[in-house]
């Protein structure tokens, strides 16, 4: 069983699933919605435990619909997580200001996160900041820049494996395309050849016509050629008639 239920509102469809991998690695449910409004719709529909608002969204904005949830006395409880390119130090103490637990970036350390999310889950009293690491230190430096490489080359790996079952589903809907394709070119072929056979039965239907009337032609023509020689049988003997009594 899922340990949480996350809703993640990003007009960005990459974005959602990318997030959306990294939270099932947490076991964790998610929601993806498009914007504010259907993200507030699916709040007040179901239960969330966690909430991750882009920024820059269709409509209302995420730190407007941060203002909505805080207002809200069913919602306010939940956490909400500004999950945003804005990297400005003045927005961080603003979305904070208005109630975001944290804010993280679209290269988001994936350790880091998972970390928040255990502490939340286990109803920590207080969860790490998801601010970025600034130290003078070497060691830290260097444990800050690895957790970006991992979250980073986490980022590369969910965004290959979602271009790797796009392109699956490319292929698919090529094969698809192509049966279709050649079950038409079938059909086609399948209606020249009975075309072609019609075609010769109707000329075979024609020539037979023609032959028949040729036959009752020639029957007629001999039958007047009969006649014919009788009517001169006939002349020749009047002829003969007439000359015999002029004699």
């Amino acid at each position: 069983m899922a340990r949480g239920h996350a809703l993640i509102v990003d007009d960005s469809s990459t974005a959602r699933i990318i997030l959306a991998r990294l939270l099932e690695r947490a076991d964790l449910t998610t929601r993806g919605v498009a914007s504010a409004e259907e993200g507030l719709t699916q709040l007040r529909e179901e239960a969330f435990d966690l909430v991750f608002l882009d920024h820059l969204l269709p409509g209302m904005n995420g730190l407007e619909a941060l203002d909505v949830i805080k207002a809200d006395s069913e919602l306010r409880h939940i956490p909400v997580f500004m999950y945003t390119s804005q990297s400005a130090e003045r927005y961080r103490q603003d979305a904070k200001a208005r109630g975001a637990a944290g804010v993280i970036g679209k290269q988001v350390d994936r350790e880091q996160l998972l970390t928040t999310i255990e502490a939340i889950l286990t109803d920590a009293s207080t969860f790490p900041s998801l601010s970025p690491i600034e130290n003078n230190t070497g060691e830290l430096l260097e444990q800050s820049y690895t957790r970006r490489l991992t979250g980073r080359l986490a980022t590369l790996e969910i965004a290959y494996e979602e271009t790797h079952d796009e392109l699956r589903q490319l292929r698919k809907s090529v094969a698809l395309l192509e049966a279709m394709h050649q079950e038409g070119l079938d059909r086609q072929r399948n209606r020249l050849k009975w075309l072609a056979i019609g075609s010769i039965a109707g000329l075979a239907g024609i020539v037979l016509f023609f032959s028949l009337e040729l036959r009752d032609l020639s029957i007629l023509l001999e039958s007047l050629n009969g006649q014919l020689a009788v009517m001169q049988e006939i002349v020749g003997s009047l002829v003969e008639l007439e000359e015999v009594s002029r004699q």
